[in-house]
């Protein structure tokens, strides 16, 4: 295979010009199966189907090979919960999933194609279909907790059965017809008569539980999410004995079925592992599901990084989780698990303050701006009330500027929790850095420019322009900023000292990065943060959200240097 066709596979390409002789790359972390793999369903055909919200893609895994492909794409096939009709129904083995995000309820037909049969519906999360057919969808969103009976023909509206469920999430509909469920917000198991809508408690005492299901003796199986556990328990007794853990992040379980080689098995899938685990109850044996590169992935959804003040360590806002990369060996700690308590980070910067480093996290998700200490991992400030924030620093004076995308201006925020902004400069402001002294180079992705702005002063500037959609900035040891592209998928390196602002993108860095996940409708294009993070001797760092992983480019010169990069490459697409 040559070159051009093993790199375009990787979506990395140093440009051949410049990049071939300045630097040499390697997958520091590389590429994971998923980006956060939530709900599962055994389909009729036997494989296992896997929800994943952000790639906007439900999977299909043989759980025999762990062989895996794309059964709904892009941008249709985001999916917080899959289930499928079951046989003697009228829409026998059509499968139904939860696009969350969106609040829209998506079902397929054998051989058929996606179709809405309800909408509108915020934060819907989970989908169970009763022995009869009858669908049953719930939403679990602070504002939103509802359980709702929904014809799958999509002629008639969903019938509104409970308000105020407790979080009802990952439920499970028994033979016998009643629906055995976790109320997460509760940290409880329930039984539920979908008749009579009585409510009885089988258990309390999890800390945050995501999913129930039942083996074909009966028994329950209940994933806690916060805790990281698979815990067995009886419905009749309400007794209970741990099966496994794995880590905070659990969010759905599947039940291998009856008259297949992992019938009775358990099927776990993890957030912040990013991947698939089969458990055996009897035994408590756990093995990864998922083949291929990785059999769990050691990033999920990489977006904003940033680097450590000794060059030691590379921070990820990976969407569901903050993670700590080592910046030689690549080992990734997971800093903030995902859970009630993520900050949902799609961006991080540091700052250094004293003697200890600051995080600086924003959130578009929840709309939050937080500090926290990077060695505690506490959170010392939490700001609320941004309009989809996708960046922000802080300065020497202690006040943090941030890039509010969703209101087209930078907001200034006060020690003092005061708030002033800079209107009408930007139509969607993105990524921020700040130099030595003081100024900042602010991404705008609508206009396609990069900006100095000197807040001391009262002015801007353009130092860039003609880029398609320019997300994260970095600034580069020899003084210039280097900012990614996601529109194209290239890093340029701009020289704020010169005024041929057009011109400069001749200082390419990388082309052909593989960057820019499909948000689904109405989603904003800033559905994952492009980042880029420089250390002091020159290495970037750059995420790549499609193939969730790591690349490092060491600056450097020469045919070996480029070889090198060529192996560290392929190591990872033959291993």
């Amino acid at each position: 295979m040559s070159f051009r066709a093993i790199a375009l596979s990787l979506g990395l390409v140093l440009t051949a010009t410049q990049a071939e002789a300045a630097y040499r790359a390697r997958l520091l972390v590389p590429a994971g199966p998923f980006h956060g793999v939530h709900g599962l369903a055994f389909g009729p055909d036997g494989d296992l189907y896997a929800g994943d919200i952000m790639g906007s893609t439900v999977h299909l895994i043989d759980v025999a090979t762990g062989k895996r492909r794309v059964a709904v794409g892009a941008p249709l096939g985001m999916a917080d919960d899959v289930g499928f009709a079951p046989a003697g129904t009228p829409f026998a083995g059509t499968m139904v999933w939860t696009a969350v995000a969106v609040g829209k309820l998506y079902a397929q037909a054998p051989g058929g194609k996606p179709r809405v049969i309800a909408e509108n519906l915020p934060s819907v999360n989970t989908v169970g279909f009763a022995p009869d057919g009858r669908l049953f969808v719930t939403q679990t969103g602070p504002a939103n907790q509802t359980l709702w009976q929904v014809d799958l023909s999509g002629q008639t509206p969903p019938k509104k059965l409970w308000d105020q469920t407790g979080g009802l999430n990952g439920f499970v509909i028994a033979p016998d017809g009643f629906l055995y469920g976790p109320q997460a917000d509760l940290g409880r198991v329930i039984k539920l008569d979908l008749n009579t809508m009585a409510v009885s408690v089988i258990a309390e005492g999890f800390q945050w539980p995501t999913a129930v299901e039942m083996d074909s003796k009966g028994l329950l199986y209940v994933g806690d999410f916060d805790a990281g556990t698979v815990t067995q328990l009886n419905k009749d007794t309400g007794e209970k004995v741990l099966i496994a853990t794995i880590e905070p992040g659990i969010d759905n379980l599947a039940m291998g079925p009856a008259g297949t080689p992992w019938a009775d098995k358990i099927y776990a899938s993890s957030i912040t592992r990013n991947g698939i685990f089969e458990i055996d109850p009897v035994s408590k044996a756990m093995r990864p599901v998922v083949a291929g590169q990785r059999a769990e992935g050691h990033l999920t959804v990489p977006g904003g990084v940033a680097m450590s003040s000794d060059g030691k360590t590379i921070y990820v806002a990976d969407m569901f989780a903050l993670r700590a990369v080592d910046a030689q060996s690549g080992q990734v700690r997971t800093l903030i698990p995902a859970g009630r308590a993520s900050p949902y980070p799609s961006n991080v910067n540091i700052t250094r303050m004293g003697e200890r480093d600051v995080m600086v996290i924003t959130s578009w998700f929840s709309g939050n701006v937080i500090l926290a200490d990077s060695t505690s991992r506490d959170a010392t400030e939490i700001h609320s009330g941004f309009a989809m924030p996708t960046a922000a620093v802080m300065r020497a004076d202690g006040t943090i500027v941030v890039a509010e995308s969703g209101a087209k201006r930078l907001t200034v925020l006060g020690p003092n929790g005061s708030r002033a902004t800079l209107d009408g400069v930007f139509e969607q402001p993105m990524g921020i850095a700040q130099d030595v002294d003081g100024k900042l180079y602010v991404s705008d992705a609508a206009t396609g420019r990069l900006v100095e702005v000197d807040l001391t002063a009262s002015t801007w500037r353009n130092i860039g322009v003609g880029l398609k959609r320019p997300e994260g900035v970095a600034m580069l040891p020899d003084g210039r900023v280097a900012v990614v592209d996601s529109g194209d998928g290239q890093v340029w390196a701009f020289d704020p000292t010169q005024t041929n602002t057009d011109a400069q993108k001749a200082a390419e860095i990388v082309s052909r990065l593989s960057v820019g996940l499909i948000p689904p409708a109405p989603m904003p294009e800033t559905w994952v943060f492009n980042g880029i993070a420089a250390a002091p001797d020159g290495t970037v760092y750059l995420p790549s959200d499609i193939q969730a992983a790591l690349y490092v480019l060491h600056p450097s010169g020469g045919p070996a240097s480029f070889r090198e990069a060529l192996r560290g490459l392929t190591s990872w697409m033959f291993r």
